[in-house]
């Protein structure tokens, strides 16, 4: 697989764009680009020259990722406009954009909407800060995308919460995983969302606040970290998870299979770890029953269950 990585930082010249177009036009067979630029300056929009570049020359481009800090910045509009009706909106099936939108020049006229459909794209994803706002806009109102199957929403500071909810809803129906990041998982109730096909929902911080509704019949996998105490034993970290996860809604998913935790310290256990049951509070215990039976079961990444309870005498209850 042919990939092309664009790093710089500084100034963003416009003989830097001549040396990467040049460059892109000589690999007709690209596949994956990653543009991780931090230029914080730029002599000249660099952004549609290069995105330009990409559609007239690398009609095999399957993987995009656009993560750019303050240049190459590209208005919403551009997306689609560019990438309409081009080989590279057929062939395209993951898309990352972490840049922050361009906005219009002060009194410019605005670029009537451009339908955008990319039929491949199967895996999408995005910056959902508040200054992203326009761009979620044009994704739900312009773009068809009739194969997405993976959504992953990501923010730095504070979540666009009514632009992530219809996001999420335009183009959920074919969905099979959605993840969100630390920030985005704290501030997103999904409780508004319409039933959707979800098989696999990650939550990087899990809010027991924000998931005690979950829309989604279908979910088979949740997969969630906590903000653990680095200095808990192993059976606090696990007494901690079961609080955490005890508001969890259970008549609602009758399907779910696993709910994997992501944490280091659960990560090395090899079998169940014993826990003391005569030493539980009763809510402890109500807490510990649901992961007793055989589903849904409570794992960590390796899908090795975090615990087994068992009596005084060695007996597993």
């Amino acid at each position: 697989m042919i990939t092309l990585m664009l790093f710089k930082e500084g100034v963003w010249t416009e003989e830097d764009t001549e040396l990467v177009v040049s460059l892109i036009r000589s690999c007709p067979n690209l596949e994956v680009l990653i543009n991780r630029s931090s230029a914080d300056e730029e002599t000249h929009p660099a952004g549609p020259a290069l995105l330009q570049s990409l559609v007239d020359s690398c009609p095999k481009l399957k993987r995009l990722h656009w993560k750019t800090l303050s240049g190459m910045l590209l208005l919403p509009s551009a997306w689609s406009s560019i990438l309409a009706s081009s080989s590279l909106a057929t062939s395209l099936e993951a898309l990352e954009i972490d840049s922050p939108p361009a906005f219009p020049a002060h009194g410019s006229t605005p670029t009537p909407a451009t339908p955008l459909e990319l039929p491949s794209l199967h895996s999408l994803q995005i910056s959902v800060d508040e200054d992203m706002e326009p761009l979620i806009s044009a994704i739900v109102e312009e773009w068809q995308l009739p194969a997405l199957t993976s959504l992953y929403l990501k923010s730095s500071r504070y979540s666009t919460f009514l632009g992530v909810l219809s996001l999420i809803s335009t183009h959920g129906q074919s969905l099979t995983t959605l993840a969100m990041d630390r920030s985005t998982s704290a501030d997103i109730s999904l409780d508004p969302l319409p039933p959707l096909p979800i098989q696999e929902l990650v939550y990087t911080v899990y809010a027991p606040e924000c998931a005690d509704v979950i829309p989604f019949g279908s979910l088979s996998t949740l997969i969630v970290r906590f903000d653990l105490s680095a200095s808990d034993t192993l059976t606090s970290e696990i007494l901690a998870t079961w609080e955490l996860l005890h508001k969890l809604p259970s008549d609602d998913l009758m399907e779910l299979k696993d709910v994997v935790v992501l944490e280091e310290s659960f990560d090395t256990l090899r079998e169940p770890h014993l826990m003391n049951a005569q030493g539980l509070t009763e809510d402890q215990r109500l807490w510990a029953e649901r992961w007793q039976k055989d589903t849904p079961r409570l794992v960590n990444r390796n899908g090795v269950r975090l615990f087994t309870l068992v009596s005084a005498d060695g007996g597993q209850n």
